[in-house]
């Protein structure tokens, strides 16, 4: 049988690159959206589509936006624990794939950060319409089983008969949050990285002052 594993051949991926997994959330994110946006351009080049080639898209960009909004999350527990500010709760965050109860934990690193709730290039004008987009999202797919699965964990049909979602507009408005919220998580981690490092200037210092 041809092996798979560590094989010095042309098409190798590396997991755990970086020894810190919780920083590679941003890349698998990144990974499963670039997927995504391959698939929805053979989608969009001819009419009707197979409904079965809609699928994996939907999934897709949903488990980005997961991944992408844990990002957020985790990025900014650390942030304003670093800044001793009220941090959010992340004992529980790889314990579900609900989107909603993610949604007060950005509220608050954006408002700990004094940014704006303008998602610049999205479909969404305030907040309260994004945080709206997830809690309908949750309404059709909420543990993550409905594009994956016909069926959930209890045998019934995931989604009505003849239920109907626009792969093609759906990526639109996925594409530019998740852009946005690329975005942000980058701009917490250069948050971080820079309170980290004030932090530790300062701990030198008081160390110098103390031998004095």
């Amino acid at each position: 049988m041809r092996d798979f594993i560590n094989i010095s051949n042309p098409g190798n991926v590396v997991f755990n690159f970086t020894d810190d997994p919780l920083r590679d959330l941003t890349a698998y994110a990144l990974g499963y959206r670039e997927a995504a946006k391959h698939l929805v351009i053979e989608f969009s080049k001819s009419a009707p589509r197979p409904d079965y080639e809609g699928y994996p898209i939907l999934y897709l960009y949903r488990h980005s936006l997961e991944l992408y909004l844990k990002a957020v999350v985790y990025r900014s527990a650390k942030l304003m624990g670093l800044l001793g500010k009220k941090k959010p709760d992340v004992a529980r965050l790889f314990k579900s794939h609900k989107l909603p109860p993610l949604v007060p934990a950005v509220r608050a690193v954006f408002d700990a950060m004094k940014w704006g709730f303008e998602f610049e290039g999205s479909e969404f004008a305030t907040f309260d319409e994004f945080a709206q987009f997830i809690e309908s999202l949750d309404s059709i797919d909420s543990d993550s089983y409905a594009f994956r699965y016909p069926v959930n964990s209890g045998g019934r049909a995931t989604l009505p008969k003849h239920y109907v979602i626009n792969v093609i507009s759906f990526a639109k408005i996925m594409d530019a949050l998740l852009d946005y919220l690329e975005g942000a998580a980058d701009l917490i981690e250069e948050n971080f990285r820079l309170a980290a490092e004030a932090t530790y200037e300062v701990q030198q210092y008081l160390a110098i002052e103390s031998e004095m």
